[in-house]
């Protein structure tokens, strides 16, 4: 029997283990796609992000059992982000089509804003362990743009009364609409920056090297298509 990962976590939350700063199971859901989306060259490890589940407190654990149960949980419901996104991505490379659904979307109806308030509170989680890579996404003008529907469901400073749009709601309910397109945009310039990591430094060469000549590193490309576009 399969087991609900977001319904083990729920479990261990109304229990008297867990502590009352933990993540809800939007919180969560919206926590590990942060972490599994965040563009840079490094994947953020394991051993980072499980130390923020708790908030400002430490869960007390019953026994072994209740531990290895609820991180496997944790685990295994990140796992299940990843190979869904990375489903989605596919899908969407393919013919466009998305339909990747964070938890914050039950079925066709469409989710409460509050529901997705609390899913970006767990993604907003995510991105303070990478400051600086998103930071860069919100300084470059080609790059800020995946952010803005995220902005909204932010718990930021909440504008006067006055200065609210009056389509407030229908604006939230277009950038709710455009989130799940986002995370796999995510995804795919995080894949692009993973693997530009694992490409070994370049061999600068010593003297002047012609585009067309082969390039110092070996590879047997041309310089102009190795390195020189590295």
């Amino acid at each position: 029997m399969t087991i609900d990962p977001i319904a083990v976590w729920s479990s261990f939350l109304a229990s008297p283990q867990a502590p009352k700063t933990a993540m809800s199971p939007l919180e969560l859901d919206g926590y590990l796609t942060g972490v599994v989306v965040t563009p840079q060259a490094d994947p953020i490890l394991p051993s980072v992000w499980m130390a923020r589940l708790w908030g400002d407190d430490e869960p007390i654990f019953g026994d072994d059992t209740q531990i290895n149960a609820v991180l496997g949980a944790v685990v295994a419901h990140y796992n299940l982000l990843i190979r869904d996104i990375d489903r989605s991505l596919k899908r969407m490379e393919a013919d466009r089509t998305i339909d990747y659904r964070p938890l914050f979307v039950a079925g066709d109806e469409k989710p409460s804003h509050e529901a997705v308030r609390a899913w970006a509170r767990g993604f907003w989680k995510a991105m303070t362990l990478a400051p600086a890579t998103w930071s860069g996404l919100v300084e470059d003008e080609r790059t800020k743009v995946v952010l803005e529907p995220f902005i909204g469901f932010f718990d930021l400073d909440a504008p006067h009364a006055d200065e609210r749009p009056s389509d407030l709601d229908g604006l939230l309910d277009a950038e709710a609409a455009l989130v799940p397109r986002m995370i796999l945009i995510l995804r795919k310039l995080a894949r692009i920056r993973e693997a530009a990591g694992r490409r070994p430094a370049p061999i600068l060469p010593r003297e002047k090297v012609g585009r067309n000549d082969p390039c110092p590193c070996r590879s047997g490309k041309k310089y102009k298509r190795c390195c020189a576009g590295a």
